[in-house]
């Protein structure tokens, strides 16, 4: 596997490799495409798909070669594939930026087939540093005038992440204005209700993630409150919830 690869992404090629190496897997808000080109290299029948929103990391131009073939647009939320397509679908870092996650969670279990698997990489909104830019408690602050300055300190303190050629002012306005925007951080008791209400109920596989990492400090609730949750959904032969 290609070592230079985030780690994330490492993971999710690793668990689609040990649980869907002969069958289909989806990339469900594959960004640019690099799971599924990375998961092509690797012998996967891979696909993905993505909304492509306006605050996303991965643009069209930088999946154009794959789009239609490999990578298709979702429009309304709807994943377009038939129903019970997919032995494995996965997603990293998806959810948080999902506002109707009961519609997505419904397109999921659509075309995952009866016995196939989900695995789930995002954060909760007990996470106690905002991954995307970097700032301790950003997502917690974001929606009050303290959110920008709380945001200006830790850039003043040169923290942050995507900082550019914006000065410090300019920088904390629009990332508030980014986690405002394209943030819907929930509660894990939220999440795994959301989960239930779809037959997709979770499981944290936090452990494998560790062992997988080399984090042998780490404990499941420390990886919860520092960087994500890592949750497997399994369905039933008969499609239920086992």
């Amino acid at each position: 596997m290609n070592t230079s690869l985030h780690v994330n992404y490492r993971f999710v090629l690793d668990f689609a490799q040990r649980n869907a190496r002969n069958g289909v897997v989806l990339d469900y808000g594959c960004g640019a495409g690099q799971i599924v080109r990375a998961g092509l290299e690797e012998g996967l029948n891979i696909y993905g798909c993505e909304t492509f929103y306006e605050g996303g990391h991965g643009s069209r131009s930088e999946a154009a070669d794959l789009i239609g073939s490999r990578i298709f647009e979702m429009r309304d939320n709807v994943i377009p594939f038939p129903d019970s397509h997919f032995d494995c679908i996965v997603n990293n870092m998806v959810f948080e930026h999902v506002e109707d996650i009961d519609k997505a969670l419904s397109e999921i279990r659509r075309v995952l087939k009866p016995g196939g698997r989900l695995l789930s990489l995002f954060p909760s909104s007990e996470v106690l540093r905002e991954g995307h830019c970097g700032i301790p408690l950003a997502h917690k602050f974001s929606r009050s005038r303290f959110g920008y300055y709380w945001l200006l300190g830790f850039r003043c303190l040169g923290r942050g992440y995507f900082k550019k050629d914006k000065s410090r002012r300019q920088w904390a306005a629009d990332f508030q204005h980014w986690l405002n925007s394209y943030c819907f951080y929930r509660s894990e008791a939220d999440v795994m209700a959301a989960f239930a209400r779809h037959n997709l109920k979770p499981v944290g596989i936090e452990k494998e993630y560790i062992r997988f990492r080399g984090l042998p400090l780490f404990t499941p609730w420390m990886l919860r409150r520092l960087g994500t949750m890592v949750l497997l959904s399994t369905l039933s032969p008969d499609g239920s919830q086992p």
